[in-house]
């Protein structure tokens, strides 16, 4: 039978079977979607900001999303899966820095290319600096897991110019520590604070580690080597300084040392009457002892031959040009690694996973459950009396 409705059409009305099929179904659909469009709370997916070169991101936009002050290391938003730093300035150094780590995505080279100079106690072939004050940019490997990556972020905008010290001005190379009372030394955040004069030339961040699995540090210079900067007034700011990534409660990484010895005797090719230092007391003292170490080393070596380490050179071009996800890049603290869509599996509805469990087995006849004997109640020993006045003496 047919019932016709207020439009004129008839329709057969749904079977209770039909709307329970149809809700199957929608439910699977919905399942599909949502494993096929992973998205957490740390990352936003946007298939199309993919392809937007890595160093024009989240760049002249509002940065509404951003957090507002600086609770703590790697506590930037995601904004269309990338994150957005508080400031332009921070945001555009950790593009530069990201570029270049894509831009130099390599296989690891083997062991036998670093002919044994453990920790850099050999003779060093390093890529020179350029005649404007510049390292090179690219990835330095200082073992097979392990490397420096070199990256240069300006702080002037093409066509300033940096004001910049003659070589008879310069007398010291220091070492410094970024120390920070909420702990966050995050480096493209102290580029951020150091916002007005060149503070440094040179920042070191903490160790991380790539999307490979390999540890590396990066060394983001601002400035050419020899610019006028603030830092060190007890050495009269007298030269190029390094600020290092570190809280007083942390120790020095061993790789963020190689990367101090790598950057200073960079440095020192380029300048060699530079006298390498620590800022005041502690601070950079790790650093010192580490490259004097290495000097102490090399003295029974000076004529061997000097040993170029594997260097991947980043190009200006490739730079600017490179594209990805940050999941792509690095491994984010915190973070589990993400499932393949080819590798997810759906969870099969209760009722199968009941179907599919064994019944239990009773292991032994049932008994009454064994109770411990009662302990006796306890006995009035004397009589109870009043308590004595206070004050009163009792023999």
């Amino acid at each position: 039978m047919q019932q016709q409705n207020r439009g004129g059409d008839t329709r057969r009305p749904a079977s209770t079977a039909h709307m329970v099929m149809r809700s199957t179904l929608l439910m699977m659909a919905l399942s599909l979607f949502i494993a096929t469009n992973d998205t957490d709370a740390f990352a936003q997916s946007d298939t199309g900001s993919s392809a937007v070169p890595i160093k024009e991101r989240n760049l002249g936009v509002q940065r509404s999303r951003a957090a507002s002050l600086p609770r703590s290391e790697s506590d930037q938003a995601i904004v269309n899966g990338w994150p957005m730093y508080r400031t332009e300035r921070g945001q555009q150094a950790f593009n530069d820095a990201m570029a270049t780590l894509k831009a130099t995505d390599v296989k690891a080279p083997a062991a036998a290319a670093f002919k044994n100079c453990s920790g850099l106690d050999c003779n060093l072939s390093l890529p020179p600096m350029s005649a404007d004050g510049w390292t090179q940019a690219g990835r330095v490997w200082v073992s097979p897991n392990d490397y420096v990556l070199f990256v240069q972020s300006p702080k002037m905008q093409k066509g300033q110019n940096y004001r910049r010290r003659a070589a008879r001005a310069m007398r010291y190379f220091v070492f410094h520590e970024f120390h920070n009372s909420s702990r966050n030394t995050d480096t493209f955040d102290t580029i951020s604070s150091h916002s007005g004069a060149v503070f440094v030339p040179f920042y070191v961040s903490k160790p991380q580690l790539d999307a490979r699995g390999q540890r590396f540090v990066m060394v983001v210079q601002v400035a050419p080597y020899d610019v006028t900067s603030i830092h060190a007034t007890n050495y009269g700011s007298a030269g190029p300084g390094i600020e290092v990534a570190r809280n007083t409660t942390d120790a020095i990484e061993p790789l963020q040392n190689l990367a101090g010895i790598l950057v200073a005797s960079i440095t020192k090719s380029n300048a060699p009457h530079l006298r390498v230092v620590n800022h005041r007391g502690a601070e950079g003292q790790p650093m010192i002892a580490a490259y004097e170490r290495r000097l102490s080393a090399l003295q029974s070596r000076q004529s061997a031959t000097p040993v170029t380490l594997p260097f991947v050179p980043a190009s200006v071009q490739r730079v600017a040009s490179v594209s990805g996800n940050i999941d792509d890049l690095v491994t984010r603290r915190g973070m589990s690694p993400r499932i393949p869509v080819a590798e997810r599996s759906f969870v099969p509805p209760r009722t199968t996973l009941a179907a599919a469990a064994p019944e239990p087995q009773l292991v032994s006849p049932i008994r009454m459950a064994e109770r411990t004997p009662r302990e006796p109640e306890l006995q009035l020993v004397e009589p109870i009396r009043p308590a004595p006045p206070r004050g009163t003496l009792r023999h």
